[in-house]
């Protein structure tokens, strides 16, 4: 049991980083083609800033969740390190119950909005997609989000486990060394 869920958490965490390159590709690539048929052809094409503005929040949003699965997020220390473990345990798991439940909110708000998009049946302005596709990542970065939170919850309830990357004063690992 335990083997496949870290399998799924790999291919998870796999899939986020795949996404986040291949976004990111695709706005350089799509801007740079953009920026040379201005300057040098007199032409563009009408939906490339859409598509730019749209990847850009995809890339944001699982970018979110990216960040706090690798503890790559900027933490304010100062104080909690200076607290006992047992009570830094106890705030770590506030703040990530509290992290928990924006999250709730803003998937449930997400949801909301991507319902009526459905519902009003509106396209996207230059792209011929429906604005509730293009906009479906709200309630799913959020959720990832949640999960990553949640991930982090699992983990600070541990009280054998360090508090690593929640205040405590070892830096947090960025980049995963691969095996």
């Amino acid at each position: 049991m335990n083997a496949a869920i870290a399998r799924i958490h790999g291919f998870l965490d796999r899939l986020e980083e795949v996404f986040m390159a291949l976004a990111l590709a695709f706005m350089t690539i799509l801007t740079f083609i953009q920026v040379i048929l201005r300057y040098i052809f007199g032409t563009g094409w009408v939906w490339s800033l859409e598509a730019t503005t749209y990847t850009f929040a995809w890339l944001v949003l699982i970018g979110m969740s990216y960040c706090v699965r690798t503890r790559a997020h900027i933490a304010v220390d100062l104080v909690i390190d200076r607290l006992p473990a047992a009570l830094r345990r106890t705030v770590v798991l506030v703040a990530i119950g509290l992290c928990v439940l924006y999250c709730g909110f803003m998937i449930y708000g997400g949801a909301i909005f991507v319902d009526r998009l459905m519902v009003l049946g509106n396209d996207a302005r230059d792209i011929p997609a429906p604005r509730w596709l293009l906009t479906s990542i709200l309630p799913m970065g959020f959720g990832l989000l949640a999960f990553r939170f949640l991930q982090l919850g699992w983990q600070a309830l541990d009280p054998n486990a360090p508090l690593r990357g929640f205040g405590a004063r070892e830096a947090p690992a960025v980049v995963r060394e691969k095996t």
